[in-house]
């Protein structure tokens, strides 16, 4: 969750439009965060969850249908949860399914910050917990291959698989998409630059901003980043040194 644009996505979710436009504009004031989606249907918010990565969900609890517990229970794999509801009596069934946090409403600017404050600070103390590798079937040799991510300077997509380019020229292609591989690499490794590779953010050597291409270490060849990939891509080369 604490990944290399230095911004937590966040996903809001409340069958009340106003409540939503409230929590919207709480979190425009806080360069930490980036909402990458807005929902008022629970389904819609859930479908959208198993596609896309998101590292925070804050939710209406009572809503029509598909209520706030049963989205949280229904989410693999899940990000930080604050919930938010009306109803005193629901905050216990929130903090049953072992949610980050339950706030009442109206929505207190404070109390939100302060709830965000906890989910960043676990995610920060917790990465030394995070494995460095993970396994993947490598689809020629139909072997468990050992995926080490420090040695992972690009990921490929190519439609249904991926290839990992490896620091010694090794390439190990697996069946899965790009878009499902980044909801399970760490994000404070890894980070998407074009819509068709995901880098090693660690491994990227020379970077040219007015030209958007990067080179990573031992490649020869420069590579490209996606318009819409750039900023975040700078914040990541930059850690340090904020919008620089």
């Amino acid at each position: 969750m604490d990944q290399p644009s230095a911004r937590l996505r966040v996903f809001l979710l409340d069958d009340d439009p106003v409540m939503l436009r409230v929590l919207y504009s709480y979190l425009q004031t806080d360069s930490r965060v980036i909402v990458v989606g807005t929902e008022t249907d629970s389904i819609r918010a859930l479908q959208y969850m198993r596609n896309n990565p998101v590292d925070l969900l804050i939710s209406d609890i009572v809503m029509d249908g598909f209520d706030g517990i049963s989205l949280v229970k229904s989410i693999q794999p899940r990000p930080a949860v604050i919930l938010v509801t009306a109803y005193a009596e629901r905050a216990m069934d929130a903090f049953g399914i072992q949610v980050d946090d339950c706030i009442p409403k109206p929505v207190d600017y404070a109390r939100l910050a302060e709830a965000i404050n906890r989910v960043m600070w676990k995610a920060a103390h917790s990465e030394i917990s995070v494995k460095d590798f993970m396994f993947v079937k490598d689809v020629r040799e139909g072997f468990d291959a050992k995926i080490v991510f420090a040695e992972v300077g690009l990921v490929k997509s190519d439609k249904n698989y991926v290839c990992f380019h490896l620091s010694d020229k090794r390439k190990i292609r697996a069946r899965t998409t790009l878009r499902e591989l980044l909801s399970v690499l760490p994000c404070n490794i890894f980070i998407q630059a074009h819509r068709s590779y995901v880098v090693n953010i660690h491994r990227v050597m020379k970077f040219s901003r007015a030209m958007r291409q990067f080179y990573l270490l031992d490649y020869d060849t420069p590579l490209s980043i996606g318009a819409e990939y750039l900023d975040d891509f700078i914040k990541a080369y930059y850690p340090s040194e904020g919008n620089n």
